[in-house]
This record gives structure tokens, sequence and C-alpha cells, in this order.
């Protein structure tokens, strides 16, 4: 049985316009895909542009903090404090009291011999204080 023409027609149109289809989903995916690589690459390197300008604005405050640090340290405030500090210099006319360790540990426990560390307790309340007496 020989199929009509306009049978036949039909289909491969039909089939014609299956394959189109299918192409252009394949396309439209592609496109898909390549815009969310695309966005994400965005975020990510947003992302790292945000963190660098964190870093920047830090390291600049560093910076400056050590310009203020170096101009300090080239005043003569600074020089004359650190040469009686560590060389033990007076002003003319001035008096310099030399204190032996024992007596510096009783004016100033926990601090004698240079220590800067303070090592400052809370004051406790009544029942905090009553606790820790009572339990050590």
């Amino acid at each position: 049985m020989a199929q009509d023409p306009l049978e036949q027609t039909k289909r491969k149109r039909k089939l014609r316009s299956q394959i189109l289809t299918a192409v252009f989903a394949s396309v439209l995916v592609y496109m898909a895909v390549g815009t969310v690589e695309a966005l994400w690459q965005n975020y990510a390197i947003n992302k790292e542009i945000n963190k660098l300008r964190a870093e920047i604005v830090r390291l600049q405050e560093e910076g400056r903090q050590l310009k203020y640090l170096i101009a300090y340290l080239g005043t003569e405030s600074f020089k004359e404090r650190e040469a009686r500090r560590k060389l033990g210099y007076k002003k003319p006319g001035e008096q310099v009291l030399a204190l032996p360790n024992s007596i510096l540990e009783e004016l100033s426990p926990g601090q004698a011999n240079g220590s800067d560390d303070l090592e400052l307790k809370p004051e406790l309340s009544n029942p905090q204080k009553w606790s820790e007496f009572i339990f050590g």
C-alpha cells in the first residue's frame, strides 16, 4: 500500500518540528547552564573583592598606626624617657631614688622586677565573696 504523499509530507513536517524543538531545547539548556556559571563566577569574584577591600582598609589603618608610632618614636620626649628608663639619665638638679626589690614588692605586689602585667580581679559582690570563702 502506497502511502499518501500528503501523509508523508505531514510526517516530515512533524519530524522536522520535533528535531527543531529538540535543537532549541538543547540551545536553551546550554544558555541556561552558561548563565548560571557566569552568575556563580560573578558571585565568587564579588565575594573575593569584598574580602580584599576589607583587607585594604585593615592594612591602611595598620599603616596609619605605624606612621603615628614612627612619628612618636622620633620625638624628643620619647628619646628622653627611654634614656631615663634604660640608661638611668637624669636632668640637672633632679634627684633619682633607687629602691631595692624587696621594698618594690611591698609597694606594688605582683609588679616587682619591672613586670607591667596587671592582673586585676573584678570586684566581687558580697554573696560571691561568701561562696568563694566557703567553697574555696
